[in-house]
């Protein structure tokens, strides 16, 4: 393969990803390997994450493409004649503008140990022994990946505000020089532009310091979920947190200046924004689930879910609901987090029957094929079983949010709690005739 051999590859779209999905631009991705069949296999995999593909058939043509371009992350082979793949990384890492392009290691050799060692001496984020499994490789680019793009996104904010503040400074000036040959009583509104000013200008040396910070973390990440969950906590959550307070600031302050249509879209922000919150804190307790470690101890389930039923009474005070409870094992399980699973289900059973009154919501357990069952049972509003397999999907939702309120991660993290244990979670149900739930924890 020569110097004109390598290859952009605009893959397809089946992977599905919020932080990719918010950001238009692709991320490049560069494929290392001197035999063919390897890179087309890589090829293959990579491409589903629908990103740009960039494929190189020896360590030197892999330093001419890191001249022109960007890359998320590097897939590098690391037994090639000529210029192995350390000796590749080791050209990459000197230069200053590369040192932190995250490298995967990809190897067949039989000396993992020493191998995995020195890679990873090298600054490797990964090493991954052949035979590739799939789903693993494309997992673990796709974070990569991610976490690149929140970084473009967070540098494309800082010089925004660096231009904005940049801007604001001049206004200030001219204002101030307007202002101090007019009249003394408009001083006070000159004040507050500099604080205003001043407060920007912390707010910028803050993202810097945070973009600063960013960039050593992915350094040193060998937890690519929880620097991703980190990154949505830093980027996501802080933001919609000050529109909101915003929101509220000029409903309390301005409200009365302001149009009734315009009160009315400040209204829907401050809703909008509340909800953009609560679905990051949805997120970042999915992530925390799929990544963190959890103790075991004996629960006594029945005990649980009769205060998760008297925490959720006392706020539907002006509901009739019968209750059905039956018999619940002590199964040993983590409590907080069956918990978060239980009352999730709850909750649901008892949203989805608003329109019933009375409702009727049973609960109970069953022993089938050796494990313990557990359910929740209600006679709601109901789903098709068509839609079932999109039950627990993130950000999944079947019923319009006019009618329903939700941000449609529930289900997911009570999927991935239920996983973590070693149990399976289902759910059956028809339209206007309710639904069931399911879920074991593999004991």
């Amino acid at each position: 393969m020569d110097q004109d051999s390598s290859t952009a590859i605009s893959g397809r779209t089946g992977f599905k990803s919020e932080a990719l999905s918010q950001s238009p631009k692709k991320a490049n991705i560069l494929i290392v390997d001197d035999r063919p069949d390897k890179l087309l296999a890589m090829v293959t995999i990579i491409e589903e994450l629908g990103q740009n593909i960039v494929t190189a058939a020896s360590g030197r043509e892999a330093l001419r493409c890191l001249l022109n371009q960007e890359f998320a992350v590097i897939l590098l082979d690391v037994n090639m004649p000529g210029m192995d793949g350390f000796e590749t990384a080791v050209l990459i890492r000197e230069r200053r503008r590369l040192e932190n392009v995250p490298i995967i290691f990809i190897s067949a050799i039989s000396d993992a140990d020493t191998h995995v060692s020195r890679g990873y001496s090298l600054g490797a984020v990964d090493y991954i022994l052949a035979p590739i499994v799939p789903e693993i490789l494309r997992a673990k680019v796709s974070v990569f990946v991610e976490l690149y793009k929140i970084t473009e996104q967070v540098r494309a904010q800082a010089e925004d505000l660096r231009l904005a503040h940049s801007g604001l400074e001049a206004r200030v000036k001219q204002r101030t020089e307007q202002l101090a040959a007019t009249n003394e009583a408009l001083q006070i509104e000159v004040r507050e532009r500099q604080r205003a000013e001043e407060s920007l200008l912390q707010l910028n040396l803050d993202l810097e310091q945070r973009v600063s910070d960013r960039t050593a973390e992915l350094r040193l990440a060998n937890q690519e979920l929880e620097a991703f969950a980190y990154s949505i906590a830093h980027d996501l959550r802080a933001p919609f947190r000050h529109i909101h307070s915003y929101a509220e600031l000029l409903q309390e302050e301005y409200a009365e200046a302001l149009a009734p249509e315009a009160r009315a879209y400040l209204t829907r922000i401050g809703t909008k924004s509340r909800e953009m919150g609560q679905m990051v804190d949805d997120l970042l307790s999915l992530f925390s689930v799929a990544r963190g470690k959890f103790d075991r101890a004996p629960v006594e389930l029945g005990d649980l879910v009769q205060k998760i039923i008297s925490d959720i009474k006392g706020d539907i005070l002006d509901r009739e609901i019968i209750w059905q409870i039956g018999q619940f094992p002590m199964l040993k399980c983590n409590y907080a987090l069956i918990r978060q699973v239980l009352d999730n289900l709850i909750s649901n059973a008892v949203k989805y029957t608003r329109p019933r009154s009375p409702a009727h919501i049973e609960l109970g357990s069953f022993r089938e094929n050796g494990e313990e069952v557990c359910y929740v049972r209600d006679d709601g509003v109901g789903f098709d079983m068509k839609s079932a397999d999109r039950l627990f999907g993130v950000f999944q939702r079947l019923h319009r949010s006019e009618e329903f309120e939700g941000t449609g991660v529930g289900l997911a993290l009570a999927s991935r709690i239920i996983r973590k244990h070693g149990g399976r979670i289902w759910a059956e149900g028809k339209v206007d005739r309710g639904a069931t739930f399911y879920f074991t924890l593999g004991q």
